[in-house]
């Protein structure tokens, strides 16, 4: 038997990177005759991995329609790290825990742990920085750490050419980096989609976690917008979709998002919501909106973009037409004016989405534009790249 362990303790957010996870874990099942799959899974910002409602397998596989049966969930309990040395402890704790596999999968966002099962690959949401220390005897140390990160690794795969651009910048990783697009859905998924001739109804969507720091979905800066220009969007709907962790600062955040959208008829949220409630709003949907990355700096700080933006991929293969900023991977998924809108400050977000209520015709065209689009991040392409890979692992 194969034994395939894959790092990921941010399972709770059921985020794009969480449905990626689990089509790799899916690919997996079906490429080896024989495996076992362990998804390592250990306490963080106090999330409680032995708590009743921490996500099962089962609960993996509603969110993402998904149908795995060869994975489980391996806890680990890491003792809180109050110390650089603790976090260190810590960090070769779990690369202890590889060693005993034959493939370990580094899922892990902005992880720096070293791989030592016998083969082994990094998946990039977006690149780790270099250790940086003041002391002369630390930045060898640091260095030296980089470079076992680096070396322990077969292949860095990438989620899109804005991570792999930043990926080869930091790390200089060369032949060692592939890219490979996250999976949204099936060519016969997308094809039945088109088909469906429902009556859709004026809804514009967010879909995206609700959290703070990193990367986050702006749905603040997004509600404000709606509001402040509710006249415009006179008989539209805005709908946010999202999961929430346990984090008191991210159950903070959608309480003021709440709070702002209180005496607002047409806000609607939607948090940790079912997969099929999701589908049912994506099916309804007219207009999707996405702003990570707005009022960052991307070159400064490119790790706040949308590295590559799943959710936008996702919401084209149902014909939704995305109005969605011009940074990070936004931009590789869609084709500004054709199968949507890209959009570089507040003035053309409202233009944009004006222009696509006032023109029911333009919209329907999009709208077919956008199940075309959505056929360059089919699973079968994302099975396939993925193939290829593990080809060359020979395990």
């Amino acid at each position: 038997m194969i034994r395939v362990l894959i790092l990921n303790p941010y399972l709770p957010t059921f985020g794009g990177g969480e449905k990626h996870m689990g089509y790799l874990c899916k690919f997996i099942e079906n490429y080896y005759k024989d495996v076992s799959i362990d998804i390592l899974v250990h306490n963080y910002n106090n999330v409680d991995i032995h708590s009743e409602d921490y996500p099962t397998i089962e609960k993996l596989n509603e969110r993402f329609g998904l149908e795995l049966k060869k994975t489980t969930i391996l806890k680990f309990d890491l003792p809180k790290a109050m110390t650089l040395q603790d976090h260190f402890r810590n960090k070769r704790r779990i690369e202890e825990v590889t060693k005993k596999y034959d493939l370990f999968i580094n899922f892990m966002f902005f992880s720096k742990h070293e791989g030592k099962a016998k083969r082994n690959i990094y998946v990039c949401m977006f690149p780790p920085k270099k250790y940086e220390f003041d002391s002369l005897a630390k930045k060898v140390a640091g260095k030296y750490l980089d470079y076992r990160f680096k070396k322990s690794y077969s292949h860095f795969i990438t989620n899109s050419y804005f991570t792999n651009h930043w990926m080869e910048f930091i790390w200089r990783t060369g032949k060692k980096n592939r890219m490979i697009y996250p999976p949204v859905f099936s060519n016969s998924i997308i094809e039945e989609r088109k088909s469906i001739s429902e009556e859709r109804k004026n809804i514009i969507l967010s879909v995206g976690r609700f959290f703070v720091g990193a990367h986050n979905k702006k749905q603040d800066y997004l509600l404000e917008f709606f509001i402040k220009n509710e006249d415009r969007f006179a008989n539209w709907e805005f709908h946010l979709v999202g999961a929430v962790s346990t984090a008191e600062q991210d159950i903070k955040y959608l309480e003021n998002l709440k709070e702002l959208a209180s005496g607002k008829k047409n806000v609607h949220f939607h948090v940790n919501c079912t997969y099929q409630e999701l589908e049912e709003l994506y099916r309804n949907a007219k207009i999707f909106w996405h702003a990570t990355g707005f009022g960052e700096n991307d070159n400064e700080f490119p790790e706040k973009m949308e590295h590559f933006g799943i959710t936008t991929a996702e919401a084209m293969s149902y014909g939704v037409v995305p109005v969605v900023i011009n940074k990070g991977g936004q931009t590789e998924i869609v084709e500004n004016g054709v199968s949507g809108y890209l959009w570089s400050n507040e003035e053309e977000l409202l233009q944009h989405t004006v222009k696509l209520i006032s023109d029911e015709s333009l919209l329907k065209e999009m709208s077919t534009q956008c199940f075309a689009r959505a056929t360059h991040f089919t699973i079968e392409k994302f099975f396939a790249r993925n193939k290829e890979i593990f080809d060359e692992l020979s395990i």
